[in-house]
């Protein structure tokens, strides 16, 4: 084999034959080629990589079908041993129709699971896993960029300190006191960050925050699209100010969380400890005790009182659900993992709503079978496509 791209690893049969059984035998070839080929061992693991993605997901068959076409294709090589590379070559015919058959079958059973389960019905949503995308900090000087949840710091200097969650990674930023700092953090991803003020700012997906290095102000303010859970350092001559396109937050020492994303999605305050005002647009103002939800829809606002977890939770890795609906569920879950949903307005989902609560695991798996089993659905997942149906 010449050393070109993985498509050579991919268009090996051997290689193939090896991702399909698992075979002990075969991987210990592979084993004793990259140690003769270390230079090829890059290419080698994106094919892997590759091979998974176009594979079709083992969920399609149960434990019983898999290991009888696995059977199959063991007898119908006789029962291949690798020990050179000549005697696997000769089966090289035999073992491509195999794998083919290997294919069609996961295909058919992928089809026929899915018709017994009435997944080809309409009453399906389908989803789609989106790219990642990296996170952003923007500063006068610099745009920095992040492919993981960051932990981020900003000393009384104003340098920012950026570490990246579960790796090695941290850059420094020397910005200049008073000047802005934008982070920018995509579906898919989250945020911590500490302001100067020693002030904790949690920010959740698809959020954008704008802050200055350094307050020097009579005010510590900050502009926000999104949703973030603020632990505000008190200060009794510098009250803390959030500001969205809709209303504004002031506090002096508190904890809170606020919701203000661009979509029709509700707006939202909701006080944990302390006290707050809220300005709106229209300029009508509203004080908030602890507990309390201050909600706009429709233009509408209305204020009552809550079980403030069920709206913070997601700052430490999990969501309540109390009969919440399924397509809001949903589109809490575009958001957490970058998915996309298409909703038809024909599908009932009046009587589907999960109560419970759900770990935001890294494995998109665990969570969506979680949400099917509290909202009485089905899951399948292949590849990147993502279907859930309603059952009547």
């Amino acid at each position: 084999m010449t050393k070109n791209s993985s498509k050579n690893f991919l268009q090996d049969t051997d290689f193939m034959l090896w991702r399909l059984t698992g075979d002990k035998d075969i991987e210990a070839y592979w084993k004793a080629f990259l140690e003769e080929n270390p230079s090829m061992r890059d290419d080698f693991n994106t094919a892997v990589r590759d091979f998974s993605m176009i594979k079709l997901n083992n969920d399609s068959l149960t434990d019983t079908e898999f290991a009888r076409l696995k059977a199959r294709i063991y007898a119908s090589v006789g029962c291949i041993r690798v020990k050179k590379r000549k005697p696997i070559r000769r089966l090289l015919p035999y073992a491509a129709c195999i794998i083919l058959v290997m294919v069609f079958s996961l295909s058919y059973f992928s089809k026929t699971r899915m018709e017994k389960t009435g997944l080809l019905t309409k009453n399906i949503i389908v989803g789609e896993n989106l790219d990642e995308k990296d996170i952003y900090l923007i500063t006068d000087n610099r745009t920095a960029s992040f492919s993981r949840d960051v932990l981020m710091q900003v000393d009384e200097s104003g340098n920012a300190t950026v570490r990246e969650a579960r790796g090695d990674k941290t850059t420094v930023l020397e910005v200049e006191k008073t000047k802005r700092i934008k982070l920018v953090v995509p579906y898919g991803k989250r945020s911590q960050l500490e302001l100067s003020d020693g002030t904790k700012v949690w920010l959740n997906s698809g959020s954008v925050l704008e802050f200055p290095s350094s307050f020097t102000g009579k005010t510590r303010s900050l502009n926000l699209i999104g949703e973030i859970y603020v632990e505000v350092t008190k200060d009794t001559k510098r009250p803390f100010m959030v500001h969205t396109p809709d209303f504004a937050v002031k506090v002096h020492g508190t904890k809170f969380n606020v919701t203000s994303y661009l979509s029709n999605e509700p707006k939202s305050i909701v006080l944990v400890e302390g006290q707050v005002s809220v300005q709106t647009a229209s300029g009508n103002e509203d004080f908030l005790v602890p507990n309390d939800r201050l909600v706009c829809q429709n233009n509408q606002w209305d204020k009552r009182t809550v079980d403030v977890t069920e709206f913070v939770s997601w700052k430490d890795g999990y969501i309540l659900l109390d009969h919440t609906p399924v397509d809001v569920v949903l589109k809490k879950m575009e958001r957490y993992y970058n998915l996309s949903f298409n909703i038809q307005s024909d599908i009932n989902l009046a009587t589907k709503t999960c109560t419970g609560k759900i770990f935001l695991s890294d494995n998109l798996d665990d969570v969506m079978e979680t949400i099917s089993l509290l909202s009485s659905t089905k899951y399948v997942r292949e590849n990147k496509m993502i279907y859930i149906y309603i059952t009547p």
